[in-house]
C-alpha cells in the first residue's frame, strides 16, 4: 500500500547539533565488529536517494565516522571493510538541523562477500541536546492548510502558542495587520523576537518582526521548530527558531497542479454579522509545480507558482444611535466589499560539481494585496477606520558547500532581498475614538509606505577530528529602511463616552507634525565558535560562544558586549536503552526592531514632533475644526528620544527533559524550560505627566516557566500522529514595545501575567490512510471506494489569554497612547479572554492515473469544523466614567467561522 507523508506529522521530535539557521544535517556513528571492538579504516558511503550526490569517509582508530553538511533528504548508507560483510541501510532519513547517530556492527565474511540490509533507524533521536520538531515530507502540501500557509503548522508543535493580537497568519503573502509579528510565541517571549530562516538565510521583517518572503507549500521540503536551541550558529533572535529548507529537484520528474475553491453557501455565518444572509465569500487558489533534472546526478531545478483571489464582504456595525450625532454622521452600518489578490513564485537550482562542491540558487517572489479589511487596534472599527495593504517581496539567496576533505566542510550563504509595504487607509479624516464603542476616521498606523533592502553574507565551517566536531563562522547583515510611517500624523481625538461625543467634548487630542520620512541603515553582525564531542558512548557534550553586535544610526547608542555562552548535554545511559536525557543552557541576543527605533529618528523635535493635549485643551482644539492641521503655537511639543543606556534585548534559557522510546516508531517527549527576557523594548514618558517626553528604553522584562509533553508516532502502517500539551506561566511588565506603563515613574508596578501567557494548550494532529487490505472480506466495489482515502485532522484547544482592564481615557494624564490607565484597584491583565477551540479536517480520495506514478486526488477541507466562536482580539476597555462598559472582553475581531473548501490536484 502506498505510504503517505504529510506536514501534520513530524519526521522526528528532536533536533541535532545545528538547530539554528544552517540548512544541513549530519550523519555520524561508530563501526564495530561482533565483539564490540572498533573497526578502523572502514569505508562509509552516503548517497542522496534523489540527487545521486555521494559523500564518503573512513572510520578512525576508534571506529568513528562523521559526515557533516549534508542536505536534508533520504540517504542510502553503505559500510564496507576488508574481511567483513558489507552493511546497507537503504533508507536513512535526515531532517534539517538533525544529527543521526548509528552504531553499525560488521560480521565476518570469510568465504565470500555478502550484503546485510538493516531496517530504518529508530525514531529516538539520541544526539539532540534540546527538543524540537521537524515538520515536513515529500507530500507536505497534502495537509489541511487555510490559505496554504505553512506558518499555520508551527502551532501544532509543543511549547509554542499563537502570539497575542497577531494576524493569525490568515494570508500567505499579504498583511492584514499594520504591525503583524511572526504569529507565534515561544517560552513567553514576544512574537517579534523569533528567528525565521529559509535555506540558511534570514527571513525576518526587520520593521515588525514578522515573516518576509512567502514560500508556497509546494516548495517547502520541511522546517524545524524549536523553543530552546543552544547551537552557537543561532543569533540575532531571543525567541524561538523556525528553520525552513525548500525542495530541490531530483533525478525523478515530479510536479502537480492544484485547485482549491470556497463559496459562502457552504460556510457558516460569522456571529458578528447582524444580518440574516451570509456575507459573500468566494475564493479560488490554483497552483502548479515542476521539479526534475537538467542533467542527471548533476543539475536540478524546482519551481512552483500559486495564486489566490478572494472576493468577500465584511461587517461594519456601529451602534445605530451614533449615526444621529453630527460628528459621527458618516458611520456605515452593514456589509461592505473586500478582497485579496496574492501570488507566490519560487525557483531553485542546484548543481553538484563532483563530490567537493555543491551550489544552490533560489529566487522567491510574493505579492499580496488585501483590500479594505486591514485593521489596527483593539477597538470596534467602522469601515472608515480600516484600510488596504500591498506587500511585495523579492529574495535572491544562494549557497556554496565546499568539502575539501572528509573531515572539513565549508558553507557559504548569501542573500539580497527587498520588501515593500504600503498601507492605505479607507478614510483621510481625523481619527475619532470612543473606547469600547467605536473607532472611525483614519486609523493611526494605516498611512505608511516602507521599503527594506536586506543583504546578508554568512560563512561557517565544520572540522571533524575523532569524536569531536569543531565549528566556527560569522555573519554580516546590512538593512536599509526607506520609510514614510505616518503614525498619528492625521491626528486623533478620544471621547471617553458616547455622551462626550454628542457634546463634542473630547478628553485627549494627539497629533504628529512635520516630515514622516526616514532613511537609515543598520548593520547586525555576529561570530561564533562551537565544540561538540561524543565524550563517551551515549554521551554528547556541546559548548559554544557567540558574539553579536548591531551598528545603529549615529543618534542611537549601541551595545557591543553581547557575548552569549551556550552549553548542551544529551545522555543515553550506557549508549543503549529507551531513554535520552537532555539539558541546554544559553544566552541569546536579539536585533532592534526598526518600527521601534523609527519613533526616535522621526519625532526628534527637528524633523517632526507631537502635540498631546487633554481635558479642556483637547476640547478647545476640537472646536477649531480643521484649524489644528498645522502646529498649535500655544501647545507644548513632545519628542521621542533614546535612553542614554540602550542595551540589546536578550534572553536566558534553561531547558531540561527526557525522551523515551515506546517502540521503533513512537516516542514520548518531556521538556521543562525556564526563560528570562531582559532589556525588552518599551516606550515611557520620563516626565511622568504632561507635556510628555517619550523615551525609548530597553528596560522591560519577562519570565517564563513551563513544561511541554509530546507523544509522536512517525508514519508506520499508514498511521502517524503528534499530540502536544503545553502548560506554563508567563509574566512581564510590557507585552509589546508600544505598551506604556500605567505609572511611568514606576514601570515595575505593571509586573503581571503577560498577554503571551496561555496556561494550558493542546495540539493534536494525525494522518490515517484507511487500511482497506486489513478490513477483511469487503465487497470489491466498497473496497475500491475506500482505497487511497486519507483522513488528516488538526485539533487545537487552549485556555483564554490575559486581557487588560482599561479606562476609556488617559485618566492619570501620563500621555500614554495606546491608553494604559486602569481602574483602581485592578492590576494589569486581570481577566481572561474566552477559551479557544478549533478543528480542521481534510478527507481526500485518490484515483491512480498511472500506477504509482500519477494520481488524481479530490477531497474536502473543513476549517473550524465545530464552528466554535474564536476571538482574535477582544475589547480591553473596562470602564468609562463611573460605569462598566458592556463591550468589555467582547470580540473585536473573530477568526473565521466554519469554512468548507473543495480541492482537486493531479500529482505525478
Amino acid at each position: 500500500m502506498r505510504l503517505l507523508c504529510v506536514l501534520l506529522v513530524p519526521a522526528l521530535v528532536s533536533a541535532g547539533a545545528t538547530q539554528g539557521p544552517p540548512a544541513t544535517g549530519t550523519i555520524q556513528g561508530t563501526v564495530v565488529d561482533a565483539g564490540g571492538g572498533a573497526v578502523a579504516g572502514a569505508r562509509v558511503r552516503a548517497a542522496h536517494a534523489g540527487m545521486g550526490w555521494v559523500r564518503a569517509d573512513e572510520t578512525d582508530a576508534a571506529g568513528q565516522f562523521r559526515l557533516a553538511g549534508l542536505p536534508p533528504g533520504d540517504y542510502e548508507l553503505r559500510v564496507e571493510a576488508a574481511g567483513f560483510a558489507s552493511v546497507l541501510i537503504p533508507i536513512l532519513p535526515l531532517a534539517v538541523g538533525q544529527t543521526v547517530i548509528e552504531r553499525i556492527e560488521l560480521k565476518p565474511a570469510p568465504v565470500s562477500e555478502r550484503l546485510e540490509v538493516k531496517e530504518r533507524p529508530e525514531a529516538l533521536e539520541t544526539a539532540a541536546t534540546t527538543a524540537s520538531v521537524a515538520l515536513g515530507s515529500e507530500r507536505i502540501e497534502e495537509a489541511p492548510a487555510p490559505n496554504r500557509n505553512y506558518l499555520n503548522f508551527v502551532l501544532v508543535a509543543p511549547g509554542v502558542t499563537s502570539s497575542s493580537g497577531s494576524n493569525a497568519q490568515r494570508s500567505f503573502a499579504g498583511l492584514r495587520s499594520p504591525a503583524a509579528d511572526s504569529g507565534f510565541s515561544f517560552a513567553g517571549l514576544r512574537g517579534r523576537n523569533n528567528s525565521l530562516s529559509i535555506d540558511g538565510v534570514d527571513n525576518r521583517d526587520e520593521t515588525t518582526g514578522g515573516s518576509r518572503a512567502a514560500i508556497g507549500l509546494e516548495m517547502v521540503r520541511e522546517f524545524r521548530v524549536s523553543s530552546v536551541s543552544i547551537g552557537a550558529e543561532l543569533g540575532g533572535a531571543a525567541g524561538g527558531v523556525l528553520n525552513v529548507v525548500t525542495r530541490s529537484g531530483t533525478n525523478i520528474w515530479h510536479g502537480d497542479a492544484t485547485f482549491f475553491a470556497q463559496n459562502e453557501k457552504l460556510n457558516a455565518r460569522n456571529p458578528e454579522v447582524e444580518l440574516d444572509r451570509r456575507p459573500r465569500y468566494r475564493r479560488w487558489q490554483p497552483g502548479v509545480s515542476l521539479m526534475g533534472p537538467v542533467r542527471r546526478d548533476r543539475t536540478f531545478f524546482a519551481a512552483a507558482w500559486e495564486h489566490e483571489r478572494e472576493s468577500g464582504e465584511e461587517w461594519s456595525g456601529p451602534p445605530e444611535e451614533l449615526r444621529a450625532i453630527p460628528a459621527a454622521s458618516g458611520l456605515y452600518r452593514g456589509l461592505f466589499p473586500t478582497g485579496a489578490r496574492e501570488t507566490e513564485f519560487s525557483f531553485k537550482a542546484d548543481h553538484l560539481a563532483g563530490i567537493k562542491h555543491s551550489l544552490s540558487l533560489r529566487y522567491a517572489f510574493s505579492r499580496g494585496h488585501i483590500m479594505g479589511e486591514v485593521q489596527d487596534g483593539d477597538n470596534f472599527a467602522d469601515r472608515s477606520a480600516r484600510g488596504s495593504s500591498l506587500t511585495t517581496d523579492h529574495s535572491l539567496a544562494g549557497g556554496w558547500i565546499w568539502v575539501p576533505g572528509p573531515r572539513l566542510v565549508n558553507d557559504l550563504r548569501f542573500q539580497a532581498a527587498r520588501r515593500s509595504v504600503t498601507l492605505t487607509p479607507n478614510s483621510r479624516a481625523v481619527m475619532i475614538e470612543v473606547p469600547g464603542v467605536i473607532r472611525f476616521g483614519q486609523s493611526c498606523r494605516l498611512d505608511s509606505a516602507r521599503r527594506e533592502d536586506h543583504f546578508e553574507l554568512r560563512e561557517s565551517f565544520n572540522l571533524t577530528s575523532g569524536k569531536r566536531q569543531f565549528s566556527a563562522g560569522a555573519s554580516l547583515h546590512g538593512v536599509r529602511l526607506d520609510a514614510r510611517l505616518a503614525d498619528r500624523f492625521a491626528g486623533l481625538f478620544v471621547f471617553p463616552t458616547v455622551e462626550d461625543l454628542r457634546a463634542a467634548r473630547p478628553d485627549v487630542f494627539l497629533k504628529a507634525f512635520g516630515r514622516p520620512e526616514t532613511h537609515y541603515w543598520t548593520v547586525p553582525a555576529g561570530a561564533w565558535v562551537q565544540d561538540r564531542r561524543q565524550a563517551a558512548p551515549g554521551l554528547t557534550l556541546e559548548a559554544g560562544l557567540r558574539y553579536d553586535r548591531q551598528w545603529l544610526p549615529a543618534s542611537i547608542p549601541h551595545a557591543g558586549r553581547n557575548l552569549a555562552p551556550r552549553f548542551g548535554l544529551a545522555w543515553r545511559p550506557a549508549g543503549r536503552g529507551p531513554y535520552v536525557f537532555r539539558i541546554g543552557l544559553g544566552w541569546f541576543y536579539d536585533r532592534h526592531l526598526l518600527a521601534f527605533l523609527n519613533e526616535a529618528l522621526q519625532k526628534d523635535g527637528v524633523q517632526a514632533f507631537e502635540q498631546y493635549l487633554a481635558g479642556e485643551q483637547a476640547a478647545r482644539v476640537f472646536a477649531l475644526g480643521g484649524a489644528w492641521s498645522a502646529p498649535l503655537p500655544w501647545a507644548p511639543r513632545s519628542i521621542y528620544r533614546t535612553a542614554a543606556e540602550f542595551p540589546s534585548t536578550y534572553s536566558r534559557k534553561l531547558a531540561f527533559g527526557l525522551e523515551r522510546s515506546l517502540g521503533p516508531d513512537t516516542t514520548l517527549l518531556f521538556e521543562y524550560a525556564l526563560v528570562a527576557g531582559r532589556h525588552l523594548p518599551r516606550i515611557r514618558n520620563v516626565r511622568g505627566g504632561l507635556p510628555p517626553l517619550y523615551e525609548l528604553e530597553q528596560s522591560a522584562r519577562s519570565s517564563y516557566r513551563g513544561a511541554s509533553l509530546a507523544l509522536q508516532r512517525r508514519l508506520s502502517r499508514e498511521l502517524a500522529f503528534l499530540l502536544a500539551y503545553h502548560t506554563g506561566r508567563t509574566l512581564d511588565d510590557a507585552s509589546d514595545y508600544d505598551e506604556q506603563p500605567q505609572n511611568p515613574l514606576d514601570p515595575r508596578a505593571d509586573w503581571a501575567h503577560s498577554r503571551q501567557h496561555q496556561p494550558h494548550r493542546l495540539a493534536a494532529s494525525a494522518l490515517f490512510e484507511l487500511p482497506v487490505e486489513e478490513l477483511g472480506r469487503l465487497p470489491s466495489g466498497l473496497k475500491k471506494a475506500l482505497a487511497d482515502v486519507i483522513v488528516a485532522p488538526i485539533l487545537i484547544a487552549g485556555r483564554g489569554r490575559p486581557v487588560n482592564a482599561l479606562l476609556a481615557t488617559d485618566a492619570f494624564r501620563t500621555g500614554a497612547w495606546p491608553i494604559t490607565a486602569r481602574p483602581f484597584p485592578l492590576a494589569r491583565n486581570p481577566f481572561y479572554s474566552p477559551s479557544a477551540f478549533s478543528m480542521d479536517l481534510r478527507v481526500m480520495k485518490g484515483f491512480w492515473l498511472k500506477d504509482r506514478r500519477a494520481i488524481l486526488q479530490t477531497g474536502l477541507e473543513a476549517f473550524n469544523l465545530t464552528n466554535h466562536s474564536n476571538p482574535l482580539r477582544v475589547s480591553p476597555y473596562y470602564a468609562a466614567g463611573e460605569g462598566r462598559l458592556p463591550s468589555y472582553n467582547q470580540p473585536v475581531e473573530m477568526l473565521n467561522a466554519r469554512q468548507i473548501q473543495f480541492m482537486i490536484q493531479i500529482e505525478y
